[in-house]
C-alpha cells in the first residue's frame, strides 16, 4: 500500500478533475463523487482508506459506494536498468464514493430492537361483558410511525412508544367496557408513513436515517404483526385497514415517484403481514382492507361510513377537497362518508365540517422538523383511538390519544 500512496502523492490532478492519460483524478461534491487511481504498478487490494486520503478525503466521513470498484488490468513495456525492456502489468481502479451515514444504528442494536418486538406479550387481558348499548367499533390509528427516523430518541424510542400504545389500547378496551360500551369490532388502521424511507422526501434525509430501507420494512412487519396478533382478538370482529402515503412511495427519482401509486410501502407491508398472519388462530376472523392505487380507503364500521386517507394529496382548502372526494365516493359507492380520518400533519385535530367530522391523527414518530419549520408548532406523539357507531348521535365517542 505504500507504493499506492506514493503514486497518488506524486501524480498531479487535472485542473478540471477529469482523467488525463494515466493520471489519478477525482470529482468531488458535498455528497460524494467519483475517483480513479490512474495507472499503478501493483494491485490495490481491499484497503481504500489510503486512496481516499490521497485525495484529501477522510475515510471516517467518506466510503466507497456498495463496496463496488471497477478494475482495469493491462500489460505495458518497461525499460530495465540495464537498458533492456520487459513486459509488466499495470492496474487502474475506479469507484464512486459517498458520505457515510453517521446516524446508522449498529446491526446488534437493530437485532435487539426486533427481538424485543417479537417477544413482547400483553400483560393485560380483557373480556367482553354483556352490554345493552348499540354496538360500536374501536378505531386504532397507527399514523406516521416513520421507522428509521433519528429524531426524538430515534428508532428505539419510537418502537417503545408503539409497544406502549398496544398495551394502552388493550387497557382502553377494558376501561370502555367497564362503562358499558358494547365494542363489537376492532379496526386497526395504518394511516400512512410507517417507514421513513432513505432519500427523496426532504433535504439531508440520506444523512439522518438510522436504518436502511430493508431494515425499516422488516421492523415494520415485526411491529405490525405483533400489534395485530395482540389487538384483533379483543372483539368478535376485526379489520385491518391501510392507506398509501408519501414516505411509502418507491422508485423515486428527483424527489418524485416514477411508477404507479400502487408501488407503495403502505400496500406492500399490508400484503406482507397478511401473508405472515394468514392461518393463525388469533387472526382467523380478521378482515383485510388493502388499497391498490387508491388514495382513499373506506369501510363501514358499526353502521358508520368512514374514509381514511394519509392526507398528502390534500391541496387548497381542505373542506373543498373533502367535499369533492365525498361526492366521488357517493357516486361510486352509494354513500358518502360520515367521518374522515387523515394523518400527514403530525398533530391532533378534530373538526366538525357539518356533513362530516374529520379526525387528524397525531404521529408515532419522535417529532417532525419539517412540521415545526413550516408551522412553528410541534407535535406530541401518540396513537389516536375513538369509537364509531350508532351508539352516539354524532356517530363517534370516547376519543383518546394513547
Amino acid at each position: 500500500m505504500s507504493k499506492l500512496k506514493n503514486t497518488l502523492t506524486d501524480i498531479a490532478l487535472d485542473a478540471d478533475g477529469h482523467p488525463n492519460g494515466d493520471k489519478a483524478w477525482a470529482t468531488v461534491s458535498p455528497e460524494g463523487g467519483e475517483l480513479s487511481t490512474g495507472a499503478m504498478p501493483t494491485e490495490l487490494g481491499t484497503d481504500w482508506d489510503v486512496v481516499l486520503r490521497g485525495f484529501g478525503l477522510d475515510p471516517d466521513i467518506f466510503e466507497i459506494v456498495d463496496d463496488t470498484v471497477r478494475m482495469s488490468k493491462w500489460q505495458s513495456s518497461k525499460r530495465l536498468e540495464n537498458g533492456d525492456r520487459d513486459i509488466i502489468w499495470l492496474y487502474s481502479y475506479k469507484a464512486r464514493f459517498k458520505r457515510k451515514n453517521l446516524t446508522a444504528l449498529p446491526d446488534k442494536e437493530i437485532d435487539d430492537i426486533r427481538t424485543y418486538v417479537q417477544k413482547w406479550r400483553s400483560v393485560a387481558k380483557t373480556t367482553a361483558p354483556i352490554s345493552s348499548e348499540k354496538g360500536s367499533t374501536l378505531v386504532v390509528c397507527w399514523a406516521d410511525q416513520q421507522l428509521g427516523k433519528s429524531a426524538g430518541g430515534g428508532t428505539d424510542a419510537t418502537v417503545e412508544r408503539i409497544i406502549d400504545s398496544y398495551q394502552a389500547t388493550i387497557q382502553r378496551v377494558k376501561d370502555l367496557r367497564k362503562i358499558g360500551r358494547n365494542i363489537e369490532k376492532i379496526a386497526i388502521v395504518n394511516m400512512g408513513d410507517p417507514v421513513e424511507g432513505c432519500d427523496g422526501n426532504y433535504a439531508s434525509q440520506l444523512f439522518t436515517v438510522e436504518l436502511t430501507q430493508r431494515q425499516q420494512l422488516l421492523l415494520a412487519i415485526d411491529l405490525w404483526a405483533q400489534g395485530i396478533r395482540q389487538l384483533s382478538p379483543l372483539a368478535e370482529e376485526a379489520e385491518f385497514i391501510s392507506v398509501l402515503c408519501n414516505h411509502g412511495e418507491w422508485m423515486r427519482r428527483g424527489g418524485k415517484a416514477i411508477t404507479s401509486d400502487s408501488d407503495n410501502a403502505g400496500g406492500f407491508l399490508t400484503d406482507a403481514v397478511k401473508r405472515v398472519l394468514e392461518g393463525r388462530p388469533e387472526t382467523d376472523k380478521l378482515k383485510w382492507n388493502i388499497p391498490h392505487d387508491e388514495m382513499i380507503t373506506t369501510s363501514v364500521l358499526s353502521g358508520i361510513k368512514v374514509a381514511f386517507t394519509h392526507g398528502h394529496k390534500i391541496n387548497g382548502k381542505e373542506v373543498e377537497w373533502l367535499r369533492g372526494q365525498s361526492i366521488k365516493i357517493l357516486r361510486e359507492e352509494g354513500r358518502e362518508p360520515d367521518i374522515w380520518v387523515t394523518a400527514h400533519r403530525h398533530h391532533l385535530q378534530v373538526q366538525d365540517f357539518g356533513p362530516w367530522y374529520r379526525f387528524q391523527c397525531p404521529s408515532n414518530d419522535g417529532g417532525s422538523k419539517w412540521y415545526t419549520d413550516m408551522s412553528g408548532n410541534w407535535s406530541t406523539p401518540g396513537t389516536l383511538t375513538f369509537l364509531v357507531g350508532n351508539h352516539d348521535p354524532k356517530g363517534w365517542s370516547d376519543m383518546a390519544v394513547l
